[in-house]
């Protein structure tokens, strides 16, 4: 353990591109979900030929990928997560899980990283992941997930033979409460109730640390709507802006149902009802209810949410939350207002139901400021 930590103390790398990316001006450099894959001709010796139809968030709407070669060692595996826009992918088989950048549309040859084997097989359900940085193939870069209610596990992809697992207090819920701060360098999660957050400094601890959150206020609603809010599904998210503002989000989701002309039940579906948006007093470490994030739009789905500046991505809709679960939407912070999207061709279970971080545009774009 202590060997573990010591390896991973030092300082974790800034935003890298890739020199083997490739940019291509059709396809969208921003987040985008990832609606199909499709096979073009006959596959190959490395793997299947495929081309990606995707949603761009910023134009919103649909595009394909130019064609690429499907590594033949993800070829059939599960997608579990997403995190600087890398996927994570675990084998049907056993527990071996791989990283890949495939998905990635300005991606022309798509690497696969393997991962250790778990120590246990992974339930599927719970499926949370966390990289530390975009390159995941650089010695310091850490790799979080939470395959199993008890532990948060960890390893770097290309200097540990095996995971070292810390077990948490308290079981962990299965949304996308995984978050690493580029910040505090360290991993956050939230307990089932959200009423605690747990850390892993990778710095100075050697073990989970536990705080109570602390909130400032709550939003002035009216009874009725807290007694529905208490009928929903809530899920609990941190995530840091580029600048290193923390937020934590609530998101409720609740089911409605249709009846026909005799009031018997017909169908029964899930809808987002609401956002609550918390914002970190960097003194008190208190969260103070907002409805006012400014020029930043949140990212939520079943992959590590994250947060970008509308104005890096014109088309973006400032001070609100894109979403992926329940239908695609983005919800207004300010106003509470709903708009939900259905691209074309849109499967009724998307394979790979988060958003894709465009981390190496980002890159890209920060870089060629800094050297004018």
């Amino acid at each position: 353990m202590a060997l573990f930590l010591s390896r991973i103390s030092s300082k974790l790398s800034a935003c890298r591109v890739s020199k083997t990316a490739r940019f291509f001006s059709s396809l969208p450099e921003s987040p985008y979900l990832l609606l199909s894959s499709v096979k073009v001709g006959e596959p190959s010796e490395s793997g299947k030929t495929v081309k990606h139809k995707l949603f761009d968030s910023r134009t919103e709407r649909t595009m394909k990928s130019s064609e690429k070669t499907h590594p033949k060692e993800i070829d059939g595996e599960v997608l579990v997560g997403a995190s600087q826009g890398w996927v994570v992918c675990v084998s049907k088989k056993d527990t071996s899980l791989h990283l890949t950048d495939v998905f990635k549309p300005w991606v022309s040859s798509p690497k696969v990283i393997s991962l250790p084997a778990l120590e246990f097989y992974p339930r599927l359900a719970l499926k949370e992941v966390a990289l530390s940085s975009s390159s995941p193939d650089e010695d310091d870069c850490v790799v979080a997930t939470k395959f199993d209610r008890s532990y948060l596990s960890v390893c770097r992809p290309n200097c540990d033979s095996t995971w070292t697992h810390f077990e948490t207090t308290f079981p962990l819920l299965q949304a996308s409460d995984l978050m690493y701060s580029k910040r505090d360098e360290a991993f956050y999660f939230a307990s089932d109730k959200g009423l605690y957050m747990g850390s892993l400094n990778l710095t100075n601890n050697k073990k989970i640390k536990y705080q109570q959150l602390s909130f400032c206020n709550l939003p002035m609603i009216p009874d009725s709507e807290w007694e529905m809010l208490e009928t929903c599904f809530m899920t609990k998210h941190f995530v840091e802006s580029p600048s290193g503002e923390f937020f934590f989000v609530k998101w409720y989701r609740g089911c409605l149902h249709k009846e026909n002309i005799d009031k018997e039940v017909e169908s029964v579906h899930i809808e987002t009802r609401r956002f609550m948006v918390f914002r970190e007093d960097e003194e008190s470490r208190g969260l103070s209810y907002t409805e006012d994030i400014g020029d930043l739009c949140i990212f939520l789905s079943k992959g590590e949410a994250f947060c970008l500046s509308a104005s890096m991505f014109p088309g973006l809709r400032p001070n609100s939350i894109y979403y992926i679960g329940a239908g695609i939407g983005c919800y207004h912070i300010g106003s509470g207002t709903v708009h939900t999207y259905n691209p074309r061709g849109t499967p009724k279970a998307t394979i790979a139901p988060f958003w894709i971080h465009p981390t190496d545009p980002i890159c890209s774009l920060l870089d060629s400021s800094i050297s004018a």
